[in-house]
């Protein structure tokens, strides 16, 4: 062991959530060496576009350059404002919130991997500014594939995904910043906790022309809830959520099912995609699925055992809360502020005053989510099996 190069982090993951912590680990004054395992795509579509206009305090917060790479994309049209939200919820009629009356004004419609990939960007910008360690910061395109520990060490094995050669890597702490499928947590024997069992279906549409609509908009229905937002380059997502176990969970999964259900019950959202021929883009010949249910990771952390999760790894959200991303930004931040401080005191033997608990933190989060999750189930006009079990 004494041969091998241990890194202080290693953060397998590179969404928002993993860039972040690596980031917030780089702000400090004695940066930790860090090791950032990815192996994402950065061509492949992403859901979850909505940034509000408040995580420009994160952005600036995580790296100076990252507002201004956001402005110059946007203003070269690869992402958009959002305007406002707008939904039918607790009645038949529209409700609208503007930008303009929030405190940091409009949000955006992202291209989602797009700016994934401006994070990473931001990463290896850090990273370079602050290699002046013995052991210098970097990102690997690798697939995790194992962990286990050696002599107190994490060990971390890992596959190319192109030439599929394997490495392995040592380091103090472990970060798993993998998303929903948690999966250097279950590695270690955690289980991710599903509150409830919903689902999003979701299809990408392409205009021949530029709708306007820059909102958000939810609609209601009997067995769920649908949202919309527009996409650069004259796209729209269209997402549908339910429960896996109800009768239209089955009929979303494909083409014609999924464009059923949405001209029959949500009008609204309907009316946007035929009056400006919105079609299904090329190539796409089924609704994609994807788990959107509330979870919870246990545990979360481990302090002794030097590993913990970020972002949907640790804590996921039911996505009318539309706080995925800019919670997954800021649970980085914390996460990052909090492992420097842990290093430092264990390279210092100095005191644990200063540091806050993990755990604490993301229970303070799921209670204020479950609080405003409920109320927004509240106020929706439906009472059937969906809307019952949310609304207890």
């Amino acid at each position: 062991m004494a041969t091998q190069q241990v890194y202080d982090v290693i953060i397998v993951g590179g969404g928002p959530a993993g860039c972040a912590t690596a980031l917030a680990l780089h702000r400090i004054d004695s940066p930790c060496s860090v090791l950032f395992i990815d192996d994402a795509d950065p061509a492949m579509f992403k859901i979850g576009e909505s940034l509000p206009g408040i995580a420009v305090q994160t952005l600036a917060y995580l790296s100076p350059t990252l507002s201004d790479r956001i402005s110059h994309d946007t203003a070269q049209g690869d992402h958009a404002r959002c305007s406002g939200n707008a939904s039918i919820w607790s009645s038949h009629e529209l409700h609208e919130e503007y930008s303009l009356t929030r405190l940091y004004g409009s949000g955006w419609h992202l291209d989602r991997a797009l700016f994934d990939e401006s994070l990473r960007q931001a990463v290896r910008e850090a990273f370079d500014k602050s290699n002046d360690n013995s052991l210098p910061s970097r990102i690997v395109r690798e697939q995790f594939v194992s962990i286990e520990k050696h002599d107190g060490v994490w060990c971390v094995h890992t596959k190319h995904p192109d030439m599929g050669t394997t490495n392995r890597y040592y380091s103090k702490w472990a970060v798993d910043a993998t998303g929903r499928k948690a999966s250097l947590a279950r590695k270690l024997g955690a289980a991710t906790l599903k509150n409830d069992k919903l689902l999003a279906f979701y299809s990408l549409f392409v205009s021949p022309e530029d709708d306007g609509d820059r909102r958000t908009l939810i609609e209601a229905t009997e067995s769920g809830w649908w949202y919309t937002s527009s996409l650069p380059h004259n796209r729209r997502i269209v997402v549908y959520h339910t429960d896996d176990d109800d009768p239209s969970a089955k009929l979303a999964r494909t083409a014609d099912g999924f464009l059923n259900l949405l001209h029959s019950h949500a009008h609204h959202i309907s009316s946007i995609i035929t009056t400006h021929h919105h079609d299904f883009f090329p190539g796409q010949k089924f609704p994609r699925s994807t788990s959107a249910n509330s979870s919870v990771l246990d545990p979360i952390c481990n302090d002794r055992e030097h590993w913990c999760a970020v972002g949907d790894a640790a804590m996921a959200f039911d996505p009318l809360s539309s706080q995925g991303m800019i919670t997954a930004l800021n649970a980085g931040c914390f996460i990052g502020e909090e492992l420097a401080k842990r290093i430092s005191m264990e390279s210092e033997g100095a005191g644990s005053d200063e540091i806050c608990s993990i755990p604490d933190y993301y229970a303070a989060l799921a209670q204020k989510y479950e609080m405003e999750k409920k109320q927004y189930y509240r106020l929706a006009r439906f009472d059937g099996g969906f809307w019952a079990k949310r609304q207890l």
